[in-house]
């Protein structure tokens, strides 16, 4: 399950590849931390909160990421995994896990208001002890 799940980030990762620049998006950009320390690797979802627009995914690398996003309200979506060395099931492949809280994944509280602007910086701060939603 968490290998489909990574390839279903990588397939929406490529989707942000083949989208220009419009007149209703911005370049965004900016620092990623988790516990004060640049997330090493992952992916940032900017959603729609009103579903009139596509999502925007960009690659975080060494805390930074850019990614091309439709202007609105946007319910934002962080994802970092990390290889467990388990074996998944009966496959040759190594078991990934999620090892940020879900508050800022599949149970975000992160959003982000992107305005008409050439660059726009939206920089966030993480915390590895951060509750789970709801609990």
């Amino acid at each position: 399950m968490k290998s489909i799940f990574l390839l279903l980030l990588m397939t929406l990762s490529l989707q942000g590849c083949f989208q220009g620049t419009g007149a209703n998006e911005s370049e965004v950009s900016g620092v990623i931390k988790l516990d004060g320390e640049p997330l090493p690797e992952g992916t940032i979802t900017f959603i729609s909160a009103d579903n009139t627009t596509h999502s925007a995914q960009g690659k975080i690398q060494n805390g930074e990421y850019q990614v091309t996003v439709p202007v609105g309200e946007k319910r934002v979506e962080i994802h970092a995994s990390r290889w467990t060395g388990k074996p998944y099931k009966k496959y040759d492949i190594m078991e990934t896990e999620q090892y940020l809280p879900a508050i800022y994944n599949e149970q975000s509280q992160l959003t982000a208001d992107v305005k008409p602007a050439e660059d726009v910086q939206l920089d966030f701060e993480l915390d590895s002890s951060a509750q789970k939603s709801g609990k």
